[in-house]
């Protein structure tokens, strides 16, 4: 994968992380009980670690290019870890609630798959993104 590629990629993250942190914040986008569009209210915790998230990807994107396949594997496997765990216990791992609560029951019913489904997609792309081995940089010896 070329090196401009990866960068419009952690941008593109990093638009993601703190595109969803923003709706959270937007009244007209959030409704009177928190509800983002009107269908699922994003923990207070959750918001943060998506600014986290955000502002780690600016960080990577802007000034620290080598670190992107480190910040896409630490992406991926953060949130798939996540999504596992939201499928499989009905608990976060990035809330701590899976810590704070303890394990729940496994839920593969359609509202939970809805819930996890954006974090194992965007994981996944993650973890490709991040493992994928990389074409050595011209001129390079191989």
């Amino acid at each position: 994968m070329r090196h401009d590629t990866l960068v419009k990629l952690a941008w593109l993250y990093t638009a993601g992380f703190l595109g969803i942190f923003l709706i959270t914040h937007t009244p007209a986008l959030t409704d009177a009980n928190g509800l983002s569009f009107g269908l699922f209210k994003i923990d207070p915790v959750d918001d943060f670690v998506h600014l986290l998230s955000g502002l780690v990807g600016l960080i990577v994107a802007w000034r620290a290019q080598r670190y992107i396949p480190l910040f896409f594997k630490l992406v991926g496997l953060a949130y798939m870890g996540d999504a596992v765990v939201g499928m499989t216990m009905s608990r976060g791992l990035l809330d701590g609630s899976i810590f704070t609560q303890g394990p729940g029951r496994p839920d593969f019913g359609l509202t939970n798959w809805a819930l996890n489904l954006p974090h194992i997609i965007l994981s996944g792309i993650a973890l490709v993104i991040g493992f994928k081995r990389r074409a050595a940089p011209l001129g390079a010896r191989v």
